[in-house]
């Protein structure tokens, strides 16, 4: 298996410029080779990258990139407030219009193609990086790098939720018999992720195996609301009336467990810095090994700019970003980052999170997040519907109807026929 971090022998990948011939970059698409006195004049025009997520993550990125390349970057973020990502497409939109290379969210990836703000990667850049820092695992490659046939993204996290527990749990067969658990062998000391931005989320982990997936392929009817959907949430509200502790992230769960607050629950660490600890991880209900995942909707990934100035420095930290040198203490400490090449499992410092992470990622079937125009919309509109079952306010049906109208409101507000072909892209179809 080849380590996600390089040898120190491909430092000179990194840091190394010829001393006469550079690239002029002119668009990520197109070089131009230009005779330059040094290859350092050309190290001192920093990389402009923009990163969607929260403003510690930049001095991450700083530190592990300086730390093997002589190359400035400059870093821009832009914060990502996932109870409300109202907006944050049109703000990416017009932030990768001065960034080299865009950190963003998978359900953005869509949008960002749609504009033409990111570049396609070529088969012989992917089989160039696969050979320097290792294939991506199955779900990373199927699910979160292609769209619409092709690699317009690098995926630089992929975190699922799982079962935690302080103590060892047998293997639980559906959601019905984890709520028995909740409030039998755990008398209600468990939680979910319940809070603003994540109970939409996990209503889609909870839905996982349903078959016909959010929409009619023919005319993008919600399916949101009908009868498999419908149980799910009803469920899901029955078990969150059990729960000791509610409105709480995958994090925050991570941490009760990890101290003894909590007996159990679903839950994963937000950083792989914070996945050390003697905290037990199981499978969701029902989930069998290569069995059909869902991916975060907000789990980052990595493109290059259309508007990108230096086409050579902008793949050489991308390539760095996704599994080079140094760059798995970055994941490390970036919200959302994980392993994705392999090397978890083979690592002497790995978590068993990170361990049970890498098989969960050896699947190959994936369930689509909506990657549509207005994409953040949709997700806003399930997520505010799903906590209004969990509070009491309404039914589960009558969340589920209001998800409905509003995505159908959403699709021909932008396009019957624009939404449609979208979807069919988010599935991995050309059109």
């Amino acid at each position: 298996m080849i380590p996600a971090d390089f040898p120190s022998g491909r430092r000179r990948f990194l840091v190394g410029a010829t001393a006469v011939v550079v690239s002029l970059d002119l668009g990520c698409g197109k070089q131009t080779p230009v005779v330059t006195p040094t290859a350092q004049t050309r190290q001192n025009v920093p990389l402009r990258i923009l990163l969607v997520g929260e403003p510690g993550d930049k001095d991450a990125v700083l530190r592990g990139w300086q730390a093997v390349s002589e190359q400035e970057i400059q870093v821009d973020v832009l914060p990502l407030n996932r109870a409300d990502p109202s907006g944050i497409s049109d703000a990416v939109l017009v932030g990768a219009k001065k960034a080299d290379v865009v950190i963003y969210p998978l359900v953005l990836v869509g949008e960002l193609v749609r504009n033409d703000a990111v570049v396609k990667m070529t088969a012989d850049d992917l089989k160039r990086i696969d050979a320097e820092v290792g294939a991506l695992l199955p779900t990373a490659r199927n699910g979160a790098a292609r769209y619409g046939g092709a690699t317009h993204a690098l995926p630089l996290g992929c975190a699922l939720p799982a079962v935690v527990a302080q103590s060892r749990v047998e293997p639980i067969e559906s959601w019905e018999d984890y709520d028995r658990l909740v409030g039998n062998q755990w008398d209600g000391s468990a939680a979910e992720p319940t809070a603003a931005g994540w109970a939409g989320t996990m209503f889609l982990w909870r839905c996982s195996g349903i078959k016909n997936w959010l929409f009619e392929r023919k005319d993008l009817k919600p399916l949101v609301n009908t009868q498999p959907y419908v149980a799910s949430l009803e469920l899901m509200v029955k078990t969150n009336e059990r729960y000791a502790v509610k409105d709480q992230t995958p994090d925050q769960i991570w941490n009760l467990v990890g101290e003894g607050k909590l007996r159990g629950g679903i839950g994963f660490p937000s950083r792989r810095s914070d996945a050390i600890g003697d905290t037990l991880v199981f499978a969701l209900p029902g989930i069998q090994n290569l069995s059909k995942v869902v991916l975060d909707p907000f789990s980052p990934v990595v493109s290059l700019s259309a508007s990108c100035r230096q086409t050579t420095s902008s793949k050489r930290f991308l390539e760095w970003l996704g599994g080079g040198e140094g760059s798995r203490s970055v994941r490390g400490q970036v919200a959302g980052m994980t392993d994705l090449r392999g090397a978890a499992s083979s690592n002497d410092t790995s978590s068993p999170y990170d361990e049970w992470l890498t098989g969960q990622l050896q699947a190959p079937l994936i369930a689509p997040c909506p990657q549509l125009n207005a994409a953040s919309s949709y997700l806003v509109a399930l997520d505010k519907n799903v906590r209004r079952a969990l509070a009491g306010e309404v039914t589960a049906q009558q969340a589920l109807d209001e998800v409905a109208e509003e995505w159908a409101g959403l699709t021909s507000a932008s396009g019957m026929e624009k939404q449609i072909r979208a979807w069919r892209m988010a599935q991995g179809m050309r059109t």
